[in-house]
């Protein structure tokens, strides 16, 4: 059941699982939930102010919590709370061309989301689409596919 703008709308979401591309450290929080899912915990720097923020682990969910003011329209630095590096990303946005923060998903893949605060733009890429989408359904199975299918 996801809340937006006061009306319960039913959607059936994907919680994804990332970890650090650089100390390859899980960043889910299994104390900070969001949507009923554990959330993504990254280290956030904006406007001069250094904190926590808290994503919402389902794709296509926006929620999100931090304790730092967060202001649409500005450029978020994230990086890892364990390692501390930055997730910098050679791509721009498609709809702001501001940088995309790249985590890699726990069973292969990326999940790239924007750093413009208020920025919806995210997608998720596979660098061997077999053997991802075969562990993707097997993690999924209310999809209904099966090995045959590929």
């Amino acid at each position: 059941m996801i809340r937006l703008g006061g009306t319960a709308m039913t959607k059936n979401l994907i919680s994804l699982k990332v970890k650090c591309p650089h100390c390859h450290k899980s960043l889910m929080d299994y104390t900070h939930y969001l949507n009923a899912k554990p959330s993504i915990k990254l280290h956030i720097e904006v406007k001069g102010q250094n904190g926590t923020i808290n994503l919402c682990s389902s794709y296509g969910c926006y929620e999100k919590t931090s304790n730092v003011e967060l202001v649409d329209n500005e450029i978020a630095r994230l990086s890892c709370p364990f390692c501390k590096k930055e997730f910098p990303s050679p791509t721009k946005c498609g709809e702001c061309n501001a940088p995309l923060v790249g985590l890699d998903l726990d069973k292969g893949g990326k999940v790239h989301v924007c750093s413009r605060l208020g920025c919806k733009k995210h997608y998720v890429t596979f660098e061997d689409i077999y053997d991802t989408l075969t562990q993707f359904y097997k993690e999924y199975d209310d999809y209904g596919a099966h090995d045959a299918d590929f």
